[in-house]
């Protein structure tokens, strides 16, 4: 069975949020097997049992988290050169902008060389080192994220 990687952090909860959405998802699929970690508990052997990847992250000082870049750090070298072509996205809880995490995750993951199939959702909530909640067009468009990643692993279209 194909596998799905779900891998996130978040500290106030909106990437929590996108990130179960995105998991309710591509668990609705059916076809592929959904590994659903924190950035904290994910590592190598995650990534490379993979199909592919979903990194969910929240925006901090205008870059990506620093949980998410940690777990990337760490599967960073690694993984070089052995995951070449897996397909992925990102989605962002942002306070203000958010591009300039998404910029940063795919900074990465581009020098992985995995192939984003999907331009990611960055989620634009005004609120900075808060609890909030996500709205339900928001989450709307991870599960649809989350559902498109894992019905293109499954047909092997990615």
């Amino acid at each position: 069975m194909k596998k799905l990687l779900i891998v996130w952090h978040s500290q106030f909860g909106g990437t929590a949020q996108m990130a179960e959405a995105a998991r309710d998802g591509a668990t609705a699929i059916g076809e592929v097997e959904v590994v659903y970690r924190s950035a904290g508990e994910c590592g190598v052997a995650d990534l490379l049992s993979c199909d592919g990847v979903l990194i969910a992250t929240s925006e901090n000082f205008g870059s990506l988290s620093g949980m998410t870049k940690d777990f990337l750090e760490r599967v960073y070298y690694p993984c070089e050169n052995q995951v070449a072509g897996k397909p992925y996205s990102v989605l962002v809880c942002a306070g203000t902008d958010g591009t300039g995490a998404m910029m940063q995750t795919d900074r990465i993951a581009t020098g992985l060389r995995l192939a984003k199939v999907h331009p990611g959702v960055i989620y634009k909530s005004g609120l900075t080192a808060r609890a909030q909640t996500v709205p339900a067009d928001i989450r709307a468009q991870c599960a649809e994220l989350g559902a498109t990643l894992a019905a293109g692993i499954s047909a092997g279209i990615f």
